[in-house]
């Protein structure tokens, strides 16, 4: 007796209805996944400033009170999407602050106008800020500060001034040219307390303040200051924005926790 066929019933349309379903979820989980993991961290925090320019953060991982990175941009600097990109490296160490320079250069880009007096005050402005929004959480001494180009003109004055504060420096790009006069003598000790406790200076290899930068190291070594100093093979005067870990990680680990 030939066979007959029957039409589906609704339980199997259902079922394949169902596995259809479950099959696009997963691919549009999959791809909202990877759009995830292209942009990293997201879109950092806006930090109202009194005074000053918004700044831009990225809380710190984990519980407790934690010190903070404060990132000084260079010249025409976007701080929000350098902030991105310190996020990537630096949240395991603590907050990533970064303010913006008092200048506005068009395009998203701000400059600090050559001013170490005018970075200081954003700096502490910024800081405080941080702490009042974020009671007990961020830590007020022992702080980490990077600064790159004109930021590490700012940085390796005004964290001069205040050692007890930013007691460890990452500086991108450093020059003996930066310190004017006397202010070496400052290393033995900052005016509000406090002295340098660890310094990386990196800069890469064909940028032109690469000499500059060595001899930054020697002053240092010459204040007793421990210091670490990279010349980078490849790299010119830039952030490795598509390296950050490989390349700012090793050097936040030992600023941070001496090793």
């Amino acid at each position: 007796m030939p066979s007959v066929s029957r039409a589906p019933t609704r339980t199997f349309l259902r079922l394949v209805v169902t596995l259809g379903l479950t099959v696009l979820a997963l691919v549009l989980g999959a791809g909202q996944a990877q759009a995830k993991a292209s942009t990293g961290v997201g879109d950092p925090i806006r930090l109202e400033v009194p005074g000053h320019p918004d700044a831009f953060y990225y809380k710190a991982r984990g519980k407790g009170t934690k010190p903070v990175i404060l990132y000084l941009h260079g010249r025409n600097g976007n701080a929000a999407e350098d902030c991105r990109k310190w996020a990537k490296v630096a949240t395991q160490f603590g907050w990533v602050l970064c303010p913006q320079g008092p200048g506005d250069s068009g395009g998203g880009g701000r400059t600090w106008m050559n001013s170490a007096q005018a970075g200081k005050a954003v700096m502490d402005a910024s800081l405080s800020a941080l702490r009042a929004k974020h009671k007990g959480r961020v830590q007020r001494y022992g702080n980490i500060l990077v600064g790159f180009s004109e930021g590490a003109f700012v940085a390796m004055q005004a964290g001069l001034q205040d050692q007890k504060t930013w007691s460890r420096w990452l500086i991108l790009a450093a020059s003996d040219r930066y310190w004017v006069g006397d202010a070496p003598s400052s290393l033995t000790g900052g005016s509000g307390g406090g002295k340098l406790q660890r310094v990386y200076l990196l800069t890469g290899e064909t940028d032109g303040v690469a000499e500059n930068t060595t001899r930054v190291g020697d002053m240092l070594k010459k204040h007793n200051v421990p210091v670490r100093v990279r010349i980078a093979p490849g790299m010119g005067h830039e952030i490795a924005k598509d390296r950050m870990v490989t390349t700012y990680k090793r050097p936040l680990s030992w600023l941070a926790r001496g090793k």
